[in-house]
């Protein structure tokens, strides 16, 4: 890795060596002569208007524009809020070293000597805590889309999955106009939403209604996207569909139709395919294979989830239907209103092999087992806001929610247990035929009115939900156990039926102070009341009659009420640079518990001081430090509590522990970034540890027959960190950009867990190293390189478990080319080698994915062709090690295909008429 990254920067010391430049000056107030800061200095080409540098004054109002171009007639422009805007004309043929000295700007409407006044759009500015993008300031293809203009933001990272991060802290929702887009899922707006009609994008830390409301800072760990709709485009319409037949019967259709009139939103899409898709990424590469096709084996497991709406299980090939529609609107000036319906059907299939090797205190036996399922699933999902201002103190925001669903599975599983000299010793073989129906409905409440005394605020929050479960399992097993050339055979034929339910309600007011500019103080109170109801009934049924019999010890009929009471106070400090959060509080939680059928109930008190911290300082122009401390209470499961035998697993009989204790979690947070937009580079480091008292821990003894018993208990000295760290630098040149980054990662756990009955404690530690470089000229070709090692290694304090390691490598290329016109061709394969994999499975694979797209009709049409796995080398293999065990899977994935695609798309904007040449399509 090491020469790699040596090459990479080579190559960019080679690329900018000729054509620097550097421009410096200070920017003030005309009257005051006040030294600006974070005003937006900017170079744009004469020639074609091609942004080549930029940057914001510090605290001293000073700049350093340096960069490399070509280009020798420049426009330099200088902007802050509320001042007029300044350009003016350099020549680099002159001088590549210039010094503007003081350049004043003015707040007046007048013409300032020789200088012209303009309205031109700087690229980037800095609004307080947010960080403002001007779209079209950023060269990317024709019909780009918000995703290819993320891409290219300074500072802002969009991994193979769609995640995007901002210095590290991880944007959590994506927002349109401030309003939600199909709910908080981003991955529809970063797909979907076309260059053209966006104005702005705004990144500001991630902030729950009641910060927006009073003002306070969000969370420094996350951010939020607000995407803002240019005004002359805010009425209009734009759709795409795409449609494609492929190979060995696969399939893809996909639309989107979005209709915006000033505050009005409406949007409809829907989907079908066979190829483990969501269907809504509209990948203009790759279609619907979007994100999977970047990174096969970490994500063609047939899994996938969009807007809360899950589609297939943890493995397989799954075919699915979706549907949705979203409305937004605005009713007067007090009133603002959102909803969006979801559908999806599901139909999975799978299939996995393990091998699965546990280490007791004075053997080791070996599991093989095979699992093939098929799951059907309809799911239907409704969220809505409401959000009201009768004046302006006052804000109530409500937000009703709804999700409905019906599945049915059957799954059939065969296992052999083997002692170390391979003979057998039990092996199990099981039917599952399950129907299940859910139904969860919830709402939201939100109320606050801000007071005379700037800061001070009064607010309630409260939150209700109830879910609901109900389901019927024809359930067989038939287990044979071998000793001493004797078999024994125990054998369930059962009807379970189990109906759940879970209603909870909370509601908090609170109320804050401001004591001064800086010393806000604040006092609530949180109050949660739970009710969860199980009535699992199990009937043993005749072979022969098919008559039934209840079984009163494997049956239930249990209801658990916890209630929790949490009274806080708290203090915030914010001047300058410099935010301090501390509050503190007592949590006084309550369990009680009843099972009729049993006749078995107890109750518990979990009581503990509630503590928080929150530190931030801002470094120089660009750099901030973070700090969080907070600690909480767990209470343990239903299932962990209950003191009745759970026998759905012949080989894992499960009873719960009514004596288990609260689990106490401290936890901390760091984090360290600063981005120089001026030199193109940044890195961002940070880390958490958690430390926990009370870890509920599972006790297992395993019987010469190799059947396990499990109950738990309460045990120290669990605790886990990860550490993050990256560093990336840029190179632009015209159309010319060339970028690399490194980090390394690293996580750590220690578990204290149980073997045999014998406790015993593991520590693993994982690093990961990983280096990528970029090289690309516009509208010419892309290209990326990336490489990581992950390296693990788990230590035991027990004799009888072997230590283990392994070390897994992932080598990935992504090659775009956009020539000749109208021809776009992708590349992208991946290799990936897991170590240390049991022979009886492949541990390596070379996936290579390929598409060829040809534009016509003014851009509106993309015929495609797209092949999927051209080496035919797609593995699903994983190694998992754990407290006392070694797993290895390999499940069913999806194989070779070819597809042949068609893509339409239209659009209209600002009263265009669609059948006018003009027109604009993207």
């Amino acid at each position: 890795m090491n020469k790699f990254v040596i090459a990479a920067l080579l190559l960019g010391s080679l690329f900018v060596h000729s054509q620097q430049f550097t421009i410096t000056g200070t920017v003030t107030d005309s009257v005051t002569k006040q030294k600006l800061l974070s005003a937006t200095v900017f170079l744009e080409s004469v020639e074609d208007s091609t942004l080549i540098t930029y940057s914001i004054t510090d605290i001293d109002g000073k700049f350093n524009l340096t960069g490399n171009t070509n280009y020798e007639l420049l426009n330099f422009y200088t902007s802050f809020q509320g001042y007029q805007e300044i350009t003016r004309v350099l020549d680099l043929s002159k001088n590549r070293q210039i010094d503007m000295g003081n350049i004043m700007l003015s707040n007046d409407i007048e013409s300032l000597g020789d200088v012209v006044v303009t309205a031109r759009k700087a690229p980037i500015t800095l609004k307080q805590d947010t960080l403002e993008f001007n779209a079209k300031s950023f060269n990317t293809k024709a019909d780009a889309t918000l995703e290819d203009v993320i891409k290219e933001l300074p500072g802002v990272e969009l991994d193979k999955d769609g995640n995007i991060t901002v210095n590290g802290k991880q944007v959590t929702k994506i927002l349109v106009n401030g309003k939600e887009f199909f709910g908080d899922d981003p991955q529809i707006a970063l797909k979907n939403l076309p260059k053209e009609i966006i104005d702005k994008i705004q990144v500001t830390e991630s902030k729950t209604e009641e910060q927006k409301q009073s003002g306070d800072a969000g969370d420094d760990n996350a951010s939020e996207i607000n995407i803002t709709i240019d005004e002359d485009k805010n009425k209009g319409w734009f759709s795409r569909l795409t449609a494609g037949a492929g190979t060995d019967d696969r399939y893809s259709m996909s639309g989107i139709a979005n209709y915006f009139k000033d505050e009005l939103r409406v949007s409809v899409l829907g989907s079908s395919n066979n190829i483990n898709s969501p269907g809504f990424s509209f990948d203009e590469i790759y279609d619907a294979m979007g994100s999977s096709a970047y990174s096969i084996s970490r994500s063609s497991n047939g899994s996938f989830g969009i807007n809360g709406v899950n589609f297939g299980s943890n493995s397989g090939i799954t075919s699915s239907r979706s549907a949705g529609f979203n409305y937004s609107d605005e009713y007067g000036e007090k009133v603002e209103a959102d909803a969006n319906y979801f559908y999806g059907r599901s139909d999975n299939i799978s299939a996995t092999d393990s091998r699965r090797t546990t280490f007791l205190p004075d053997r080791t036996f070996t599991t093989t087992s095979s699992n093939n399922s098929n799951s059907l699933g309809n799911n239907h999902r409704f969220g809505s806001r409401i959000t009201v201002k009768p004046d302006t103190l006052t804000s109530i925001y409500f937000r009703p929610r709804a999700t409905l669903s019906d599945n049915s599975s059957n799954s059939n599983q065969f296992s052999a247990s083997r002692d170390e000299d391979g003979n057998l010793i039990n092996d199990v073989t099981t039917t599952s035929n399950n129907i299940s129906d859910n139904r969860n409905l919830g709402a939201n409440l939100y109320v606050s009115r801000r007071l005379k005394t700037k800061g001070s605020f009064i607010s309630l929050s409260a939150d209700f939900s109830e879910d609901q479960n109900n389901s019927d399992n024809r359930f067989n097993s038939e287990r044979n156990t071998f000793n001493n050339n004797t078999t024994t055979t125990d054998i369930q034929n059962q009807l379970i039926n189990q109906n759940t339910r879970n209603t909870t309600y909370s509601f908090g007011p609170r109320y804050r102070q401001a004591l001064d500019s800086n010393w806000r103080a604040s006092v609530e109170y949180n109050y949660q009341h739970r009710d969860q109801s199980s009535e699992r009934n199990v009937f043993d049924i005749d072979p022969n009659s098919g008559n039934r019999d209840f079984n009163t010890t494997l049956s239930n009929d249990f209801d658990v009420i916890s209630t929790q009471q949490r009274p806080e106070v708290g203090v915030s400090y914010e001047k300058g640079e410099f935010r301090m959060e501390l509050g503190t509080g007592y949590i006084f939680q309550t369990l009680e518990s009843e099972d009729v059928l049993q006749q078995v109930s107890f109750s518990k008190d979990f009581n503990n001081l509630f503590l928080q911290a929150n530190l931030r300082q801002k470094i120089g122009k660009f750099g901030q430090v973070y700090l969080y401390y907070n600690n909480s209470v767990d209470v343990p499961s239903v299932r962990e509590l209950q003191p009745v035998e759970d026998r759905t697993n012949p080989t894992n009989i499960v009873v719960g522990n009514p004596d288990l204790d609260a689990t106490i979690r401290h936890n901390v947070n760091l984090n360290w970034s600063n981005y120089d937009w001026e030199k193109g580079s940044g890195f961002y480091m940070g880390g958490n540890m958690s430390f926990n008292k009370d870890a509920v821990a599972a006790i297992t003894t395993t019987d010469d027959d190799l059947i396990r018993t499990t109950t738990y208990t309460n045990v120290d000295g669990n605790r886990n960190g990860y550490l993050y760290s990256s560093f990336s630098k840029t190179w632009k040149k015209d159309k010319r950009d060339i970028g690399g980054d490194i980090s390394i990662n690293a996580n750590y756990n220690r578990f204290v867990s149980f073997t045999n009955g014998i406790q015993f404690a593991s520590e693993s530690l994982g690093i990961t190293p990983g280096a990528s470089f970029e090289y690309s000229i516009r509208d010419l070709f892309e290209i990326e390189l990336d490489y990581s090692l992950n390296l693990n290694s788990t230590a035991y304090d027990i004799a009888s478990i072997e230590d283990q390691s392994f070390t897994n490598h992932t080598a990935a290329i992504d090659l775009t080319t956009f020539w000749p016109e109208n021809l776009t061709m992708g590349l992208r394969g991946e290799y990936n080698r897991f170590g240390n994999v049991s022979s009886e499975f492949d541990n390596d694979s070379f996936v290579l994915i390929g598409s060829l797209g040809y534009k016509f009709a003014k851009d509106k049409a993309i015929l495609k062709v797209t092949a999927y796995d051209l080496l035919d080398q797609v593995i699903a293999t994983r190694r998992n090690v754990n407290q006392d065990f070694v797993l290895d899977t390999s499940s069913l994935v999806l194989q070779q295909y070819f597809m042949l695609s068609f893509t339409y798309k239209l659009s209209k904007f600002g009263g265009s008429d669609p059948d006018n040449n003009k027109t604009k399509f993207f």
